[in-house]
């Protein structure tokens, strides 16, 4: 079979099998840390963000040491010598880990906390709370404020704040247009079509699916006409057949199910 096949090659590629050995050291981080006390997540969350911040900060100094002397030795630019904030900013490799990490940790700290006070919700509020805390954290540490470190803290906490809620409403505006759908009764009616079309490697076909109305109740009725008809090349076409060919049984037995889990009128 060719899915079968894809499978198999899937399987053999290192970084595919790092991948998924990733993802499931994740869900098994992720399940252990369910069963323990709330405080146990958010000293979690804040060591590994601090670690990430940490080893890019070291990463972004030792890349700056590299950076050739402009020709005669004089420093050139706004960041170029004195004492000023900038400067202390851009430090080396230990001076750039401490500020990242610092950065970094405070973000998941404040953020993690926030969640779990708030039984799991995440949203922009809470994010910009959370990049509020790690600019200010950033600025102490870093030395950017200079001779007046506590309003410059709280100014460069707000900018932070105002960027990440900026960005978190761009990411969730791109995902939505990305999923293809507008709401939850239009994911659930999809929800097994876009199942296959993710373990093919298909997934952006979502959009041909959702033009020609090609839901999971279609799925076992799924013909090369109907496919060519939303505009499928005939690779992909090849392997929707396939993969609907071999489970064509499970598909139907699937939409039985959740046709008796459907609420009946009284």
């Amino acid at each position: 079979m060719a899915a079968q096949a894809a499978t198999q090659s899937q399987s053999t590629n290192p970084f595919v099998w790092v991948q998924n050995k990733q993802k499931a050291a994740g869900q098994a981080l992720q399940t252990w840390m369910k069963k323990q006390p709330p405080y146990v997540e958010v000293a979690v969350a804040t060591f590994g963000g601090a670690t990430q911040g940490g080893v890019l900060g070291g990463v972004m100094g030792g890349m700056s040491k590299m950076n050739p002397t402009p020709p005669g030795g004089a420093a050139a630019g706004p960041l170029a010598g004195g004492n000023n904030g900038m400067s202390t900013m851009m430090g080396g490799p230990a001076t750039q880990a401490r500020n990242f990490a610092v950065m970094t940790g405070t973000h998941a700290l404040i953020s993690t906390t926030i969640k779990k006070l708030r039984n799991g919700v995440e949203d922009v509020k809470g994010n910009m709370a959370a990049s509020f805390g790690s600019g200010a954290a950033f600025s102490l540490v870093s030395g950017v404020g200079g001779p007046n470190p506590i309003p410059n803290a709280l100014s460069t906490g707000v900018v932070f704040a105002l960027f990440q809620g900026a960005f978190y409403q761009l990411g969730k505006q791109f995902s939505k247009n990305k999923g293809g759908g507008k709401g939850g009764e239009v994911d659930a009616a999809y929800f097994r079509t876009d199942q296959m079309l993710d373990t093919l490697g298909l997934i952006k076909y979502k959009k041909n699916f959702r033009k020609g109305m090609l839901s999971d109740t279609t799925l076992p009725l799924l013909t090369d006409s109907a496919l060519h008809e939303v505009s499928v090349p005939a690779g992909p076409r090849l392997l929707i057949l396939d993969h609907v060919s071999t489970y064509k049984n499970y598909y139907k037995q699937d939409l039985a199910k959740r046709v008796q889990l459907l609420p009946r009128d009284q």
